[in-house]
């Protein structure tokens, strides 16, 4: 089977979620026997390790500037992406031959202008992004043009995402939320749920004991670079300001971030440590008693969670956030409806050291055979082979 995927950029090496998720589908499904793909993509800021056995096809990098993308009918991630360079090379390469023409999240529907009717579409979802966009346009923080933009480019997003699913002959969804989403706006369609693989080492045994000797501290890690990131990590902050401090519970957030950023973050909120850009995140996880999922901005599978389960810590998150995860809400993490019910729960259950050992052991029992991206691979092949047994 030939599948030409097409995505943002190069995904290696995999250092941000939208990453991860795309480079752990590309290799799964590379790895089935008859598999052949091509990928068209930008090349990454970094360079490039070993990966996949693919062809790739990367040229350029990915433009900066949004302004000239308000007079087009793209909103700004699609517009930068289906610049002429990368629409240049789709032409060529659609003077093959190929069995599935693969979108990679729904910024690359740029590229459904040139792609025949005649041509099977496979709509790799990371969001359900028409949700996402219009969320983090109604959150009504920053200047009037900002919200203006944001508005703009949420409602182009939405008409983009509507189009990609409507020519899609197959959708796949990260979580079992966005599957229904998609399923309301798109009925009969066949479509999958992909929850991603997980990368890092996963224990054997039991996780790790809290006890009264490890420190109150709740941590987020994560990459605060996409505007809906930043605007959750600062909703939170003003949530939890009063309960932690009261509590004295401390507050590490680690990750990617602009160092500029987490320094004004620092002076505004003395109370919680910011350490951005480090090598890797397992020290903080393992000197905390939470991980923290604040998320109430922006949809999609929350890949710190797998992080933090198979770190050993339990789960405080908004209940939104929780889709995909297989574990209990109510019995297996601290769970709440928005930021400021999560920060209060959280302090209220920072001492609960039974709980927050029950939580994080129940959690890793549930996953830790649940997230294997060979299993991924093996199902986007079967769905590629017979969509139609995946019409619901």
């Amino acid at each position: 089977m030939r599948c030409l995927w097409i995505t943002r950029q190069d995904p290696r090496p995999a250092d941000s979620g939208e990453l991860i998720y795309s480079l752990g589908l590309l290799k799964s499904l590379a790895a089935r026997p008859g598999m052949e793909i091509t990928v068209l993509a930008h090349h990454g800021k970094k360079s490039a390790d070993v990966g996949p056995a693919v062809t790739w096809e990367l040229h350029g990098t990915i433009p900066t500037g949004r302004l000239r993308s308000l007079a087009s009918t793209l909103p700004g991630d699609a517009f930068r992406l289906g610049n002429p360079i990368q629409r240049k090379e789709l032409t060529r390469l659609l003077g093959q031959q190929w069995d599935w023409i693969i979108i990679d999240q729904a910024a690359c529907a740029w590229a459904l202008d040139q792609i025949g009717n005649d041509r099977r579409v496979v709509y790799l979802a990371h969001n359900h992004e028409a949700s996402v966009r219009r969320q983090v346009a109604a959150d009504g923080r920053g200047s009037l043009p900002m919200r203006m933009a944001l508005k703009w480019d949420s409602i182009k997003y939405g008409r983009m995402e509507s189009a990609l699913c409507r020519r899609a002959d197959l959708i796949s969804a990260i979580t079992p939320r966005d599957a229904e989403a998609f399923r309301s706006e798109n009925p009969g369609k066949p479509m999958c749920v992909l929850p991603p693989g997980y990368t890092g080492e996963i224990p054997d045994g039991p996780p790790r004991p809290i006890t009264a000797e490890t420190p109150r501290t709740v941590v987020l890690a994560g990459a605060f670079e996409w505007l809906a990131k930043r605007r959750n990590l600062e909703a939170f902050l003003n949530a939890a300001a009063a309960p932690f401090q009261q509590a004295k519970i401390g507050f590490q957030v680690v990750g990617k971030a602009d160092p500029e950023w987490f320094a004004a973050l620092g002076r505004e909120h003395p109370w919680a440590t910011f350490t951005p850009n480090v090598p890797s995140v397992n020290p903080f996880l393992d000197q905390a008693r939470i991980g923290l999922i604040p998320e109430a901005l922006g949809g999609g599978f929350k890949l710190k969670a797998l992080d933090y389960i198979f770190r050993g810590l339990p789960l405080a998150s908004v209940e939104a956030a929780l889709s995909g995860v297989p574990i209990d809400p109510v019995t297996e993490a601290i769970a709440a409806p928005d930021p400021e019910a999560l920060a209060k729960a959280v302090a209220g259950k920072i001492d609960d050291l039974a709980f927050l050992n029950h939580a994080a052991s129940r959690s890793l029992d549930a996953c830790r055979h649940a997230f294997h991206w060979d299993a991924r691979g093996e199902l986007l092949a079967r769905a590629l082979e017979n969509p139609h047994a995946f019409r619901s």
